[in-house]
């Protein structure tokens, strides 16, 4: 598949807004999926990458409901090891599997000159693939690739793959946070800005509805199974109850109990420990506060006439119809 350099000018501006990102981006296929240019290192292992038949796959894009979703598949698939999640944060348990992709090692060695003992975080996050190769019990593995992009047997080797949607306008917002605070990537821009980046495809990750079609088209495929992050916040129960089906892990009404307690998101925000840092290496907060319809605390009129213009146009193309939001 190619992979091409982003357009001079465009590529310059954009790394004087994703000022982590030092080296510029790429884009690959002829859906043109926006990423570091890291990739081109990357892109062969990402594709040649073993799928185990056990393996369960949470995929979606960024922002989208994936930590959470994540967090319920690790419980049901260890007999529901509270004692281990508190012990051993998510980001651990399960894996980023493409991790590797969005360090730079430019921004990596500013960051380490000011603070030397970050070196384990970074190097956790380079080896993630390594680490998953030689994992010995039954791996679960978060990615934010597209299908095209992922092993060619993920579907086919008998793994559960899940797929997780949430309602653009809230993932566009959701996103713009993560990367204006996150120190690695550190989008120096307003929201506005962010959003024509989102919009056009120019944004990690993205195109978003290019990325959601290849995830819909998968519905009906053995072993796959499509979710919307607003059935979680409208039907917690319901939720973890259809994921606790679909894995193949039956649990009690006195275990789903236990595990829908733990999932509400003031807990989980607690407990998921996801070691994101500032540029000053202060601490933020990886889950934020996961409301259904945030996104109106951001767009303008302008904003939103565009958006729901631009939405519309894909869910006809795709066929998706997104739940009604709350809010």
């Amino acid at each position: 598949m190619e992979i091409v350099d982003v357009e001079k000018n465009l590529n310059e501006e954009l790394i004087s807004y994703f000022r982590g990102m030092k080296d510029g981006f790429v884009q690959v296929g002829d859906k043109k999926w926006f990423y570091p240019k890291k990739y081109r290192q990357l892109a062969e292992a990402f594709k040649g990458f073993e799928v185990r038949s056990d393996d369960i796959w949470i995929t979606g894009y960024p922002r989208s409901g994936t930590t959470l979703t994540e967090e319920i598949a690790w419980l049901l698939s260890h007999d529901l090891d509270f004692e281990e999640t508190r012990r051993v944060g998510v980001h651990k348990r399960v894996r980023f599997f493409e991790g590797s992709l969005v360090i730079n090692e430019k921004s990596m060695q500013e960051i380490l000159s000011k603070f030397p003992g970050e070196v384990s975080a970074f190097q956790s996050m380079l080896n993630t693939l390594d680490e998953l190769k030689n994992r010995k019990d039954r791996r679960v593995i978060k990615t934010h690739l597209p299908f095209e992009l992922l092993p060619k047997d993920l579907l086919t080797k008998g793994c559960k793959v899940i797929y997780i949607c949430r309602n653009p306008k809230d993932v566009s917002v959701s996103h713009f946070h993560l990367q204006s605070s996150a120190r690695h990537i550190k989008f120096c821009g307003n929201f506005p800005k962010y959003w024509e980046y989102f919009r056009n495809g120019n944004c990690m990750f993205g195109p978003y509805f290019e990325h959601v079609r290849q995830g819909y088209e998968k519905i009906g495929s053995k072993n796959f199974m499509f979710a919307f992050y607003e059935d979680f916040k409208k039907d917690r129960r319901a939720y973890i109850s259809d994921l606790s089906h679909f894995l193949e892990f039956p649990i009690s009404e006195e275990q789903l109990d236990k595990l829908e307690e733990y999932m509400d998101i003031e807990n989980f925000r607690k407990v998921a420990r996801v070691p994101m840092k500032d540029e000053n290496n202060q601490t933020i907060s990886f889950i934020r506060n996961g409301k259904v319809g945030g996104w109106r605390d951001h767009f303008t009129e302008e904003m939103i006439n565009d958006a729901d213009e631009w939405i519309q146009m894909n869910i006809e193309k795709i066929g998706i119809r997104y739940p009604q939001q709350e809010g």
